[in-house]
């Protein structure tokens, strides 16, 4: 008997050491535009300089930490980011400082130009094994329009290694076009695509996905890649009640107050055969700062164990 009890907690302790606590964000920042929307503030100008409250750089650094900073301890994170330009890529690199790293590239030329979708991760923690930018359209590979797509769209995908217990995961991060439904759905299929190659590639790993799909939860591409059955499912919907955090149940704003909203950015967890994550909470965090909006979307913060 005693022999049996401490099988079984040798077992049990085993079973606990290979799980994984994890941070996944998702977070459309709005590029560094030059024609500003209503209510919206420059990411940065020659007048920043003197005056750092009228420029969403520096709030954005101040919501970015406050994420970062809240983080488990421990666990360490991956964050997928929408709409950024090389000079914003540079300054948030700058600002989470030599313990992170990116990977992604510009969505129009395949180096810098145009959009990147990037990731983020903590060097001390993770180890990528793996990575590539892939075009949303019929040629992958190449720089390109898809389905009728007002814009180039990209996924960037990542093999990554957690250092201190070897577990492996894929993560990808992706924005779905604005104006076409079909680019949106048939961009989604290419994502899977690619998610799928990494298993094929390094075996049956656990899966998540970010990205700013541009629709509605249930419609077009939310409902194509749910209609795989792939994907265990989105975490607004993993999550149980409970397991909500925060007030908010929309993601894109704009900058003005009163605008209509909706939820359109997402993280899915899979695969749903041998579904490997457990929900710890999941939240739309606030995305104003001394009463500025830093974005247009709000970030979604998932934390979840990796077992």
């Amino acid at each position: 008997m005693q022999i049996k009890s401490l099988l079984f907690g040798l077992v049990a302790a085993e079973a606990a050491m290979a799980s994984l606590p994890l941070r996944v964000v998702t977070w459309n920042i709005r590029y560094a535009a030059s024609s500003l929307e209503q209510g919206e503030k420059p990411w940065f100008d020659i007048f920043c300089w003197a005056t750092k409250s009228r420029c969403r750089q520096y709030k954005f650094y101040d919501k970015l930490n406050q994420i970062v900073s809240s983080t488990p301890n421990g666990a360490p994170m991956v964050i997928g980011m929408q709409e950024v330009l090389d000079n914003q890529l540079n300054d948030i690199q700058n600002s989470l400082g030599d313990g992170w790293a990116h990977i992604g590239v510009g969505r129009d030329d395949g180096k810098k130009a145009g959009e990147y979708s990037p990731i983020f991760y903590q060097t001390s923690q993770l180890r990528v094994l793996a990575s590539e930018t892939k075009w949303l359209s019929p040629t992958p590979d190449s720089v390109s329009f898809g389905w009728g797509a007002g814009s180039r769209r990209i996924v960037t995908t990542a093999v990554f290694e957690h250092i201190a217990t070897g577990e492996k995961f894929i993560h990808a991060n992706t924005h779905l076009d604005n104006v076409s439904a079909q680019a949106r759905s048939e961009g989604i299929k290419v994502v899977l695509t690619r998610i799928q190659a990494a298993r094929v590639a390094f075996g049956p790993l656990p899966v998540s996905l970010t990205g700013d799909f541009n629709s509605a939860p249930y419609a077009d591409a939310f409902k194509t890649l749910a209609d795989t059955g792939f994907m265990k499912g989105e975490l607004y919907d993993l999550a149980t009640p409970a397991q909500h955090a925060g007030p908010y149940t929309t993601t894109y704003t704009t900058f003005r107050e009163g605008a209509g909203e909706s939820r359109i950015d997402f993280i899915w967890l899979g695969a749903a055969q041998n579904y490997p994550y457990s929900v710890v909470k999941y939240e739309i965090w606030d995305h104003t700062v001394d009463g500025m909006r830093v974005s247009d979307h709000r970030p979604v913060v998932g934390d979840v164990i990796l077992q």
